[in-house]
């Protein structure tokens, strides 16, 4: 018996000969960013179709994975170990020299642990021109599987799903220093707005060893002037001179006049009186029935 099989060898009954195929990263666009810090992978690249993300398995074997939960696939120790090491990595170097882990883990092939996380299925080992192996809980003497899925997306799916007590404690914690940071953090400022790096621009001298045009900074505006005519300044320059010559500018359209100078208090009382006794005049009755006009608070300001 080999030590490793392919695995889609594995089926869950022994009639199976289709094949499928099960994506492992999620199509959730909150995890996406933290995963590519942490991955090295630029802002908004990261893609869950990518073809390291998917497992080539017989169709028998997906129904008991969409539900979350008859097995899982798990790097071996060795595996983890670089996982987390290319990881610290990238969290503690400038944002320009992380390292990619599609291309640090760019093996055809990995080896995996193949976990059974329940004991009432049943599982075969489909390989041409032999018979097909069936093994039963405890899945004594299983053998390794291979894929060529990238150990990090695997990882990513099998974390929540494998149970500590399966394994030593040396691997459980590697596991667990490994994926205890895969949830939303802080992310630095960088990422999302890298500075323009002069080795990013693509030389078109024929030497190929500088390129043409130096690096400009982004915020940088340069306007162009064309030979034989002076600069144009900017809109900055005319507001400010605008204002300046505005400010200069004699004020012709506007009288300042003084205020009138203030009333006495007795010449106020005395105008008050004058027109209240000048006031609007209403017709009243009389004790004879006679309408007369009577001038309104006569009698009580006499």
């Amino acid at each position: 018996m080999t030590t490793t099989i392919p695995l889609s060898a594995l089926a869950t009954c022994e009639n199976d000969t289709k094949f499928t195929k099960k994506f492992l990263f999620p199509k959730d666009d909150r995890l996406h960013r933290d995963m590519e810090y942490m991955w090295g992978l630029d802002a908004y690249t990261i893609d869950p179709t990518h073809e390291r993300s998917i497992l080539e398995i017989r169709s028998s074997m997906q129904v008991p994975f969409a539900d979350g939960g008859n097995w899982a696939l798990v790097p071996t120790e060795e595996t983890l170990v670089a996982m987390r090491a290319l990881q610290v990595h990238n969290t503690t170097v400038p944002i320009s020299e992380r390292k990619s882990f599609l291309t640090e883990f760019a093996a055809p092939e990995y080896e995996y642990i193949f976990v059974p996380l329940r004991t009432n299925v049943t599982f075969f080992i489909m390989r041409p021109g032999r018979d097909a192996q069936q093994f039963s809980a405890p899945y004594a003497d299983f053998p390794r599987v291979t894929s060529s899925a990238n150990p990090f997306f695997a990882t990513f799916d099998s974390r929540l799903k494998i149970p500590q007590s399966l394994f030593s404690e040396t691997w459980n914690m590697v596991f667990g220093r490994l994926t205890m940071h895969w949830y939303p953090g802080v992310i630095p400022k960088e990422f999302f707005h890298p500075p323009c790096y002069p080795e990013t621009l693509i030389s078109e001298s024929e030497d190929e060893s500088e390129p043409d045009t130096p690096p400009v900074d982004p915020e940088t505006i340069v306007t162009p002037i064309e030979e034989g005519s002076w600069p144009v300044p900017g809109k900055k320059t005319r507001v400010c001179e605008w204002v300046r010559k505005d400010a200069k500018r004699p004020r012709m359209d506007t009288t300042l006049c003084s205020p009138p100078p203030p009333t006495p208090q007795k010449d106020r009382k005395k105008k008050f009186y004058d027109t209240v006794r000048a006031g609007p005049r209403w017709p009243v009755e009389s004790k004879r029935g006679k309408g007369s006009p009577h001038v309104l608070l006569v009698t009580a300001l006499s």
